[in-house]
């Protein structure tokens, strides 16, 4: 009979414990870690600009700026999960975005070199039908 009445006590209490527990792991707010990890996703950010992603690879930097947003939003609700991903994320989109404008950039330059060589090749062979 006791235990029937203590039942929906400790119950309510542990839902109590419980949602006591999951709001304090999400206030749990920012770690220095995770500010390192957004502040690298800015450098990243930049570093692609630098690269010109704007030109070769717009796409994954406008995803890497729009989750940098995201992660400044999370950051201003205390919301630690969501700020790491976001900057984790964005890391990777403006690491990306970086990647393809260098490789962009460097078969332009290719496509340059291969295209003066053609020149100098239709040269040589004008020159020997000139003698």
């Amino acid at each position: 009979m006791l235990a029937q009445r203590l039942f929906p006590f400790w119950m309510v209490f542990s839902i109590f414990l419980f949602f006591s527990y999951i709001s304090f792991a999400a206030a749990q707010g920012i770690s220095p870690a995770q500010e390192q990890e957004f502040t690298d996703a800015k450098a990243a950010l930049e570093a692609a600009k630098k690269a010109q992603a704007e030109k070769y690879s717009a796409e994954p930097l406008n995803k890497a700026q729009d989750l940098l947003i995201t992660a400044e939003n999370a950051r201003a609700f205390k919301d630690g999960i969501k700020f790491a991903q976001a900057s984790r994320l964005a890391r990777a989109y403006a690491e990306l975005a970086k990647s393809i404008a260098e490789l962009k950039s460097e078969e332009e330059k290719l496509a340059a070199a291969n295209e003066q060589l053609q020149k100098a090749k239709a040269e040589i062979e004008r020159l020997k039908k000139a003698e």
